[in-house]
């Protein structure tokens, strides 16, 4: 695999394949109820699947990230693929809840994190002065697939509330989604590639400070100041993306005869999702990235505000969405910092490191809404989030330059 890919159209192409194939993660809420009634499981251990996936996504991405610096994206990002793909495929012949939580949420996960990080890292490199646009558009492309593949496996699983879910529909939905993730992030890794003068490329990203190898970054105050503030805004979107279907039906009272289902929601959550990267990459290109990261997660604290305080169905849904909106903007954002404030030379291995926020926020959201009511769970995070902003303020741009 020596062969070079010179034209960056052809690596965005392989980037975004894969990036839409590994988003259908965040569809996660749409197999709850089906898995549920088919394998006659509780409905909360099915649930958990979710929170498993994200956290070893997370936990993956610290191997990923370094292995990435030594042997490139298109070498990773097969491995992920790889990873990925035959977890889902497993996931068809599952008999207990253990068996789902290693095939879909560890093996599956671990693809993920092999995966994410390579797109990335890479597509900032061949677009070095528009880092935070080429970031959006690749968060974006994460959520596109889940509003793709949200189509794919309503229409596998026939999902409405008089359809009789059974195993082999179940088990038949995971195969067509494994054979098709295949394609689709194998065929995107061997696209990779970083260009012929990536030392140029680096230089070029435009960070105001050093390049900071791992171990000076875990020496730095603004590392866990960012961390933080970053497990606290990703909280509230990964909650509500992970019961997205279960919230409108549960709290919102969305009905099958509402101009928009839970179901559906689920589809208008990844949209909002995809907008807001798409949304603050542009932004933070225009008003530097951490001063959009604090007016978004402003927006998603009133938002909390008002699922927790007006149970009105058209403002909850208001609020859900601008969530959404929230949240995809965070994971689109929080790479342009990272690189803004630590360099892009160890971008790979530094981001892993901040992601890390993002499993532990999946792991907190879970057990708020386990051991709480809905809203509940909404003002906690609400809380959390107002905590959250405020050490998001004290951050500080490094203004050395590079020498």
């Amino acid at each position: 695999m020596s062969y070079r890919i010179k034209s960056r159209w052809v690596v965005v192409f392989g980037a975004l394949s894969a990036q839409m194939a590994i988003g259908a993660l965040y569809a996660w809420s749409l197999f709850n109820e089906p898995i549920s009634i088919a394998y006659n499981w509780e409905l909360n251990s099915v649930v958990t699947t979710y929170a498993i996936t994200l956290v070893s996504f997370a936990l993956t991405m610290i191997f990923s990230g370094r292995l990435q610096l030594k042997k490139g994206p298109r070498f990773t990002a097969l491995i992920g693929g790889i990873l990925y793909s035959s977890g889902i495929l497993l996931s068809a012949f599952i008999t207990s809840t253990p068996m789902l939580y290693i095939t879909y949420g560890i093996i599956g996960g671990a693809g993920v994190g092999f995966i994410y990080v390579c797109q990335l890292s890479t597509l900032v490199k061949w677009f070095p002065t528009k880092k935070g646009a080429i970031t959006g558009v690749a968060t974006a492309a994460f959520a596109i697939g889940a509003i793709i593949f949200k189509q794919v496996i309503t229409g596998l699983l026939n999902i409405s509330d008089t359809t009789v879910y059974t195993v082999d529909m179940v088990s038949n939905t995971f195969l067509t989604l494994g054979i098709i993730f295949a394609v689709m992030t194998i065929g995107g890794a061997l696209l990779l590639d970083v260009p012929e003068n990536k030392d140029e490329a680096s230089k070029a990203n435009g960070n105001d400070g050093k390049d900071y190898e791992p171990k000076e970054l875990l020496r730095t105050l603004n590392f866990y100041k960012l961390l933080f503030s970053d497990l606290l805004a990703l909280m509230p979107g990964l909650l509500i993306i992970g019961l997205a279907k279960d919230i409108g039906s549960q709290y919102v009272g969305i009905r099958d005869t509402d101009l928009i289902t839970a179901a559906a929601l689920v589809g208008y959550l990844a949209l909002f999702n995809a907008g807001g990267r798409l949304l603050s990459g542009r932004l933070a290109d225009k008003f530097g990235a951490l001063r959009v990261y604090r007016t978004m997660y402003f927006m998603t604290i009133l938002s909390l505000a008002f699922l927790s305080f007006v149970q009105v169905k058209p403002v909850a849904i208001i609020a859900i969405l601008i969530i959404g909106v929230g949240y995809g903007s965070f994971l689109s954002l929080v790479p342009t910092i990272t690189g803004k404030l630590f360099g892009s030379k160890y971008f790979s291995a530094n981001y892993s490191l901040i992601f890390q926020a993002y499993g532990a926020a999946a792991l907190l959201g879970i057990f708020i809404k386990k051991n709480v009511s809905f809203d509940q769970a909404f003002t906690i995070a609400m809380g959390t989030a107002i905590a959250g902003l405020i050490v998001a303020s004290t951050i500080k741009e490094n203004k050395q330059t590079q020498e």
